[in-house]
């Protein structure tokens, strides 16, 4: 979750280092710090706050030739500078970045503690830090001393460490966390993501678990724990994949809502060419054997499943969706040849990996459907459904969601051979364009009506409560309004109590199937007093609904009205004043479980 950048021998290096934890910001955190170092010393600076606070504490000049660099979101320890990365050890021999969580951290502070060590702060990464310097005192080769740590750390970790007495040498190792090394003339750069990297060099290597590499200015080693050295082995990652730039819009949430419609378009023109539909043959052959699809999925990701989900019952295939933090302690494999489907926007998501480990222990086949090649779940499933949605920078996904029901869409049409999801695709596009050129004004009505509410409700019965789900939880994620989806026949059972005078509740009908029931559900909240907000399309509209759009076919909800539960979600955070694309307490890639 949090952004690690490193480097040696490249010029302006400061520079290059605060610029790549700006690259890396909308990932999100809490506080940000920086080792530099020249000639014979490391020098430290740390800032609770924003990058900008840590800038305040830098010097002018830049004349650093090693330096590591990062950007924290808490888990262990509240926002402080002492919890701030990067840390030192116990006698400041040591001084390391960390991405992850030492699940076993108390064990070996305890240890280090009898053992004569003490802590300035309250991290697991000062653990590390302190348990790396332990074993250099036993170990005069740092690779050594680094594998001894590895091997006593339960859980996961992306690291970069300076040895104090080896000022040139950047030494990293990773486990279940992302590390990429990229490799310049005459520098070498060091990065949780491509992103900060890509601008510099385009000869990029992906570390595997449980690899270390040594990182001087004109060369990389990688080994292995038993400190074998293993070859290098460069991935290719699009620039163009990995432009992050408002292009003159004022937040990138209202630039990734505008660009839903050229995801939706270009997805269409990957996965269905000059009449036929283009998805890896073995992959559909092994979802045509599987006799049960099992959907594992965080968050956004976890309502896209829904709907997918529904779409595999559809073609005839059993299906079920699963919490990925749950399943990963309470694996189920339903039916007799059973297949995973995983979606993650990342791919790097620590509860799917967890998950992933044991799909390939038990020896399921898997699909991962993703926005980022190469990223470590993309490269551990069996099949992989890229997105290619260009990168997503707000924590709020929007585009992505959309370009992952769209490819399921695509998917279990392909199954059938149904065609004719081109021209329901083709449809929805229409009305995203409706909507945005015709539609954003009684939106942001709706917003500012709403904006000092302390509770919103959403209600939908079928494929409408699939996406009442999503449109509550953006609405929570950046407003911080309290938000609830209900799905209409539950109302009776127990949330109708919450509904009372003046209570806003959006109502969608767009499911020709349930609207007759949903109608009655308005009902029985207007007769409480609430103030009632019904988005329906065209044949199933009534007089007094707020916004009415053309039909389309009722499976697509969540791709041809999802601009609406987006729009609306961005402009009540705007007229709150808050920070749309940085909301508190959220990361945008959940490395960590």
């Amino acid at each position: 979750m949090c952004g690690i950048v490193g480097g040696i021998g490249k010029e302006h290096l400061k520079d290059v280092l605060i610029g790549g934890l700006k690259d890396l910001d909308y990932r999100g955190y809490d506080s940000a710090g920086i080792a530099l170092v020249n000639e014979s010393k490391i020098n430290l600076y740390r800032a609770v706050g924003t990058i900008s606070h840590l800038e305040e504490k830098l010097p002018q000049e830049d004349d650093y030739f090693m330096g590591i660099a990062h950007t924290r979101w808490a888990t262990h320890g509240v926002p402080s500078v002492k919890n701030c990365h990067p840390v030192a050890s116990y006698n400041k021999k040591v001084y390391l970045v960390h991405n992850g969580v030492i699940e076993n951290y108390l064990e070996l502070k305890s240890s280090l503690l009898k053992s004569g060590y003490s802590f300035r702060g309250d991290t697991d990464s000062e653990v590390v830090a302190t348990l790396i310097e332990k074993y250099s005192k036993s170990y005069k080769n740092r690779l050594k001393a680094i594998t001894k740590a590895m091997n006593a750390l339960v859980g996961s970790f992306a690291l970069i460490i300076i040895f104090e007495d080896d000022l040139n040498t950047l030494y990293t190792a990773k486990r279940s966390s992302p590390m990429i090394l990229g490799e310049g003339d005459g520098f070498n750069l060091i990065a949780s993501d491509a992103v900060p990297i890509i601008k510099y060099t385009d000869k990029l290597i992906e570390l595997n678990d449980d690899q270390l590499a040594v990182v001087k200015k004109d060369s990389i080693n990688i080994y292995d724990m038993d400190l074998d050295e293993v070859s290098k082995i460069y991935t290719h990652k699009d620039p163009e994949l990995l432009q992050k730039d408002l292009n003159g819009y004022p937040h990138f949430m209202l630039k990734e809502i505008e660009e839903i419609e050229s995801v939706v378009r270009k997805l269409m023109l990957t996965y269905y060419q000059e009449g036929s539909f283009t998805f890896d043959e073995e992959m559909i052959k092994a979802i045509k054997r599987a006799d049960h699809i099992i959907f594992i999925a965080c968050g956004t990701s976890y309502h896209a499943s829904l709907v997918g989900a529904r779409y595999f019952r559809h073609v005839g295939k059993e299906a079920s969706v699963y919490i990925a933090s749950e399943w990963a302690f309470y694996p189920v494999f339903p039916g007799r040849r059973p297949l995973v489907i995983m979606l993650s926007q990342s791919g790097e998501t620590a509860d799917l990996i967890h998950c992933l480990k044991t799909v390939t222990e038990n020896d399921v086949r898997s699909i991962v459907v993703t926005n980022t090649k190469g990223s470590t779940l993309e490269r551990g499933c069996d099949f992989s459904i890229l997105l290619n949605a260009g990168l997503e920078v707000s924590v709020a996904s929007t585009k992505a969601y959309v370009a992952q029901v769209t490819a399921l869409a695509l998917l279990t049409n392909t199954l059938q051979n149904r065609r004719k999801i081109v021209k329901d695709l083709d449809k929805c596009c229409q009305i995203i364009s409706y909507i945005r050129n015709n539609v954003k004004e009684r939106i942001e009505e709706m917003a500012n009506e709403l904006k000092d509410k302390k509770d919103v409700f959403f209600l939908g019965r079928g494929y409408d409560y699939d996406f009442s789900l999503e449109a509550s939880l953006k609405l929570k994620e950046i407003s911080y309004i309290h938000s609830e989806a209900i799905a209409g026949g539950e109302l009776k059972h127990g949330p109708i109590a919450l509904i009372e005078k003046g209570t806003p509740v959006i109502v969608f009908v767009t499911d020709d199937v349930t609207a007759s029931s949903m109608r009655g559900n308005i009902q029985e909240v207007k007769a409480r007093g609430a103030d009632v907000y019904v988005i329906s399309t065209k044949s199933l509209s009534q007089e007094g609904d707020f916004i009415v759009i053309e039909d389309y076919d009722r499976y697509l909800s969540s791709v041809a009205i999802s601009s609406i539960a987006f729009y609306f979600a961005y402009y009540v955070s705007l007229f709150k004043g808050l920070n749309v694309d940085k909301p508190r307490n959220l990361a945008k890639a959940v490395t960590v479980e």
